[in-house]
């Protein structure tokens, strides 16, 4: 059974029995989406490194809706996924109870993330700036289905 946590949007945690569990894997990085070598390094805020797609991955993820950012705390070793079609439009984080949790918005994610981990995440501001220029301008850029 999984142990995948989902936040409601009443903020209650609830549990998503439909995928497997996978925690890290044995050399400590996190399972696909969230290992954040699978992307490159586009900037740092506030600690978190934002992570991107680059090449053929940019373009298979643009084009279909699945086009997100990662926030990568390196020393926390936290991953976040901004919403997209990837995360059913709702912001990603691993590891949560070994494994990953979801979170409507910005609050409920610095909230989640706020009782498990001394990293906070950059203000709602820089996110939400990030996400616009970084996903939304993107993908309306090219054509793509919005996130």
């Amino acid at each position: 059974m999984s142990s995948r946590t989902i936040l409601s949007v009443d903020g209650s945690p609830r549990s998503d029995r439909a995928r497997r569990a996978e925690p890290a894997r044995e050399d400590g990085w996190p399972p696909p989406p969230h290992d954040p070598r699978e992307r490159e390094l586009a900037l740092v805020v506030a600690g978190w490194e934002v992570r991107i797609f680059t090449g053929r991955k940019f373009e298979y993820f643009v084009a279909r809706g699945f086009w997100h950012l990662q926030l990568w705390h390196p020393e926390a070793r936290v991953s976040v996924l901004t919403p997209s079609r990837l995360t059913r439009g709702l912001y990603e984080a691993y590891p949560i109870e070994n494994w990953k949790a979801q979170a409507p918005d910005y609050d409920k994610l610095a909230a989640l993330l706020g009782g498990l981990f001394a990293a906070r995440l950059p203000d709602a501001s820089a996110v939400l700036r990030l996400e616009r220029a970084l996903v939304a301008d993107v993908v309306r850029g090219s054509g793509g289905v919005p996130s």
